[in-house]
């Protein structure tokens, strides 16, 4: 069977005649082929921004690629070079173009694409064709070979018709062409990225939308579940929703009491971000702004762990009839006792802990600070990263492997080597040109994390060419965003620039790769 991208058609809502053909694909083509949905792709036309579609994009490391458009209805017809296709339901509509030409479009354009990415011309067979899965084509609707025309008649024979396809558009060289296997995987990795950059500039969000919809009622069916239960733990991967369901929790339990609740995590980014979610009667405060509201000296904080607060919390400090903490494993145990204390009633006041054990950065924890009893409720479907960008964080790591990950595909990360600061300049110039000026990208949508954000600024304090690197990113079109690691915890981004030492843990890899939505490439600094 056919590898096919993505797994799940279902999640893309096809129409029948796209079922129809990705299952025949998927069930008659070789293994060696790979079939990819719905990859779109635009073009600047006389300033105008042109969007287009291939239906799917059959790839074989035998022969080259196939671009082809699927109709449905009940017929198929052609008057005065217009063509117009009808079915039962909805009666004869008029199609924009001849969806031959549409095909051929996807076809060069790829091909095109190719060249200009890779600086080398495609050796493979590039070809186009039509298919109409519910009706017979009995003469010749283009000015292309009826070889390139699939039909009702051709669904039990699809491989054979496939490879007549191929035969046709190859010519008098088929058979003697070379394609090389590292070609191949280079086109298939231009398709994936192709379908990545596409989803980053905002493709996917009706798909998204569709999921999180679901999840969204899965999240809803948790907190209901979690109503009667006063105190809890839950745990999960990267990209399982903690900080949503927190959020969420938050917000409902506002409801009833107001201004009585807290929501609390380590990172001010994260604590702003949350803030701007609820807009309801909840404090939402990073640790050490909640610690200068409850003692009156927090000089300690600034040590690598904070000590002392316990004995130290201003007797009429605020109390809470709720209180959620998101991120709870950068929490000292010390941390979690003073958070435990702020509780109203410690038995029915609410209390829910959000973590992930595997996204740790301190060497301590929380411990028995909360004292909380019962076994943590597991979260371990993602919801964040592209497949490709999980498990490969996964394999890489060797953590989080517990966890199920998204069913949207995207390209595998890449990962470059440099030598030299100089090496860096090069590869950060010509990757902000590719991204926010070729593929036009919105610069909000691309985000570079690093070790030191300190030490990255010093060494380019003007930016690079006509981009300017923030700590915060203010909506200016030539602002990219640079974060580290630990202060981009529980937020993500559709592109990651990840720029680290070759002594990294792994632990801090594994934040950072999962903070990738659709696009990660990282960048190592040998020395």
């Amino acid at each position: 069977m056919a590898k096919m991208y993505p797994e799940n058609l279902a999640e893309y809502h096809p129409t029948e005649s796209e079922r129809v053909i990705y299952e025949a694909l998927r069930s008659q083509l070789p293994d060696t082929f790979e079939v990819f949905y719905s990859v779109q792709w635009s073009v600047w036309n006389n300033g105008t921004l042109q969007k287009s579609e291939a239906d799917f994009i059959v790839t074989s490391p035998d022969y080259g690629y196939l671009c082809l458009e699927v109709k449905g209805g009940t017929g198929i017809r052609i008057k005065d070079n217009v063509w117009y296709v009808s079915d039962y339901q909805h009666g004869e509509r008029k199609l924009k173009e001849s969806p031959y030409d549409q095909a051929e479009k996807s076809m060069y354009y790829f091909k095109t694409r190719y060249s200009e990415v890779y600086n080398a011309n495609y050796s493979g067979i590039f070809s186009a064709g039509v298919a109409f899965p519910f009706y017979s084509i009995n003469e010749n609707l283009s000015n292309r070979n009826r070889e390139s025309t699939i039909d009702c008649n051709d669904l039990n024979n699809l491989y054979p018709k496939i490879k007549k396809i191929f035969r046709e558009w190859a010519g008098k060289s088929y058979g003697h062409r070379y394609y090389q296997k590292e070609q191949h995987r280079a086109f298939v990795e231009l398709i994936r990225k192709n379908i990545a950059v596409a989803a980053a500039a905002g493709s996917l969000v009706e798909l998204k939308e569709r999921q999180l919809a679901v999840i969204n009622r899965v999240q809803d069916n948790y907190i209901y579940f979690l109503n009667n239960i006063r105190q809890f733990y839950i745990r999960g991967g990267a990209g399982t929703g903690k900080t949503w369901i927190a959020m969420k929790m938050a917000k409902e339990e506002s409801a009833s009491h107001p201004n009585q609740v807290l929501f609390v995590c380590a990172s001010p980014t994260l604590a702003k971000k949350a803030k701007t979610y609820i807009k309801s009667s909840v404090d939402v405060l990073d640790i050490r702004t909640l610690f200068s509201q409850i003692s009156a000296d927090i000089s300690q904080y600034e040590q690598p762990f904070y000590q002392g607060i316990s004995s130290g919390i201003l007797p009429n400090c605020k109390k809470y009839a709720a209180i959620f903490v998101d991120e709870a494993q950068d929490f000292t145990e010390e941390w979690a006792i003073v958070i435990r204390s702020l509780l109203q009633d410690p038995v029915e006041s609410r209390l829910g802990v959000f973590y992930d054990d595997v996204q740790v950065l301190r060497e301590d924890s929380f411990g028995d600070g909360f004292a909380i009893s019962t076994p943590p409720f597991l979260l371990r479907e993602n919801i964040r990263n592209t497949q490709n960008i999980y498990s490969w964080a996964a394999e890489t790591t060797n953590l989080g492997t517990d966890v199920i990950a998204n069913p949207v595909e995207g390209p595998t990360p890449i990962t470059e080597i440099l030598d030299n600061c100089y090496q860096l300049t090069y590869r950060l110039e010509t990757l902000l040109k590719e991204y926010l000026e070729d593929e036009h990208l919105p610069n909000s949508s691309l985000v570079i994390l690093v070790e030191n954000v300190d030490s990255f600024l010093s060494l380019y304090p003007k930016g690079i060419a006509k981009w300017l690197f923030v700590r915060e990113f203010r909506g200016f079109k030539k602002e990219v965003l640079v974060s580290s690691v630990e202060a981009f915890k529980g937020l993500e981004s559709n592109m990651v620039i990840y720029i680290h030492s070759e002594a990294t843990l792994q632990n801090v890899n594994y934040i950072a790769y999962t903070r990738a939505k659709y696009y990660l490439i990282e960048l190592i600094m040998k020395g």
